[in-house]
């Protein structure tokens, strides 16, 4: 499985991973409001980010400003990712990746298993990053993006709590200079 290079026309490590907070709202606004046809509000986002016992939210950052954001739900051995989105001036640099190791590292550290999340069937690049992280196709949903109609793939990934993800994660939070999760900050409780 081969590793996507970020981009060098960023320096990867000093794109920092936070914990989302109101603050960095109406940042991820405007990256919401240029990736997506229909774009979350600024309430729901305020509402998810103060569910901590079954949401986690990371904002990246990079000179002062949001540059990508991602979330998940957590409820038992299964966990969701609900949403990542990457300024588009900055595609490709690696700040997708680093976003999934620090999204997949809260999902482990909150007892998670199974990993499951929703892509536009028409969106390959997606597609092929979560596939370097194990995500596989299991179903479809047709007409899941109300907004164009699109179906979204499910893509499911298991066994993240194993020997072989964590060095899968290990090599990619090398590659992508991604600290390991703080326990005590993505626990939820």
């Amino acid at each position: 499985m081969a590793l996507a290079t970020p981009d060098p026309q960023i320096d990867i490590s000093k794109v920092e991973l936070v914990t989302m907070r109101r603050r960095h709202v109406r940042q991820v606004m405007k990256i919401e409001a240029q990736v997506y046809p229909r774009p979350w509000s600024s309430a729901l986002f305020l509402q998810e980010i103060v569910r901590r016992a079954d949401r986690y939210y990371l904002a990246a950052r990079y000179d002062s400003a949001v540059v990508g954001y991602g979330g998940l739900i957590t409820s038992g051995l299964e966990a969701h990712i609900t949403t990542i989105a990457v300024d588009p001036a900055y595609h490709r640099t690696g700040i997708g990746t680093k976003l999934m190791v620090g999204l997949l590292d809260a999902a482990i550290a909150r007892g998670g298993r199974t990993i499951s999340l929703e892509v536009r069937r028409s969106n390959f690049a997606a597609q092929n990053m979560y596939e370097k992280f194990g995500f596989r196709p299991v179903g479809l949903r047709p007409g899941y993006y109300v907004e164009t109609g699109e179906d979204a793939i499910v893509m499911w990934v298991d066994q993240v709590d194993g020997p072989e993800y964590a060095a899968l994660l290990n090599r990619m939070r090398q590659r992508f200079e991604v600290p390991r999760a703080n326990r005590n900050e993505v626990s939820g409780g």
